[in-house]
């Protein structure tokens, strides 16, 4: 790549313009299912769409990038998805970060004698992750095809402990880690940390993260005239920015792979709806609260840890 070709493609002015597209096409699949749910839209929906529009991070990441680089910027942005040499400990820092926290949280419950489920209670877990599941699909209220797509993924997760684990993971994966990580740290990180800390970077990732998670239940809620739904981009906010930090810290060193990061948000996604909803449904394993109260004390060991690499300034 030459000098003109990285100027050119890590232009900070393109951030307004992805942030408009992405919000753009998450809205034009949020908005009319959700009318479509309340009855203010008559055409079906179908459940495709708002899943589709969860990808607009990603998406409007490719269709910018094929814009400023061409064949050759994508091809270089691809493989950011499988440059998978950047050290183990990187791997692990992704994959573990979210289960320390969560057993960390325990630890400290049991500490106060709070109430702590028994590793004799994730009997039959696989059986939650399978309603769980099908309770996703029936909320969609989609096209048969959808339906049936999370009918036979519930039953194939109702089979052992190891499937529904599975399911889980490649849900995260799929929602979250792969729909996201490509937008919010391979285009829009990427050009926010030419010239800045990395800190700096991150929080202004987070920020507008945050703020973009809207979906379906907030615009019902707009519809309704139910104004509560206005703290829904806020408390996501309250966790993406500290989750930015710890996944800019993972990104900028291991090469700006997207790999760890993927699997960061798949494995932080996947620990926080086991111990919120999935192990002893109806009855948190922690609260909302505690996670995000770890997730902040997790950034700020990492800020400690690695203030080398996030509090220096980066460049292209």
């Amino acid at each position: 790549m030459t000098e003109a070709e990285s100027q050119r493609e890590q232009k900070p002015g393109h951030l307004v313009i992805f942030y408009l597209l992405t919000t753009a096409i998450a809205c034009m699949g949020w908005i009319p299912f959700a009318a479509y749910q309340v009855g203010i839209l008559h055409w079906r929906i179908p459940a495709e769409i708002p899943i589709i529009a969860q990808y607009s991070p990603t998406l409007a990441a490719f269709i910018l990038i094929a814009i400023e680089g061409g064949r050759g910027g994508l091809w270089r942005f691809l493989k950011s998805f499988v440059k998978w040499r950047i050290g183990i400990q990187w791997y692990a820092v992704a994959l573990l970060t979210a289960p320390i926290m969560g057993v960390s949280l325990i630890a400290l419950h049991a500490f106060e004698g709070k109430y702590v489920p028994t590793i004799a209670s994730l009997q039959g877990w696989q059986f939650h992750v399978a309603g769980f599941i099908e309770k996703f699909g029936d909320a969609l209220r989609g096209t048969a095809s959808s339906t049936d797509l999370f009918h036979s993924l519930a039953q194939w997760a109702s089979r052992g402990v190891w499937q529904a684990a599975l399911a889980i993971l490649g849900l995260a994966i799929a929602n979250g880690g792969l729909s996201e990580e490509a937008g919010w740290r391979g285009y829009a990180l990427t050009r926010l940390l030419s010239g800045r800390r990395a800190l700096v970077a991150s929080l202004w990732v987070g920020l507008m993260w945050g703020l973009w998670h809207t979906g379906p239940v907030f615009w019902i809620g707009v519809f309704q005239k139910n104004w509560s739904v206005v703290a829904v981009p806020i408390e996501y906010t309250l966790g993406t920015v500290p989750l930015s930090v710890l996944i800019c810290w993972v990104f900028i060193n291991a090469k700006r792979s997207l790999l760890p990061g993927i699997l960061f948000h798949a494995s932080y996604n996947s620990t926080f709806f086991f111990l919120t909803v999935l192990w002893t449904p109806g009855k948190p394993v922690v609260s909302i609260l505690e996670w995000l109260a770890a997730t902040i004390v997790a950034a700020l060991l990492a800020i400690l840890i690695g203030r080398r690499s996030l509090l220096a300034t980066t460049t292209a």
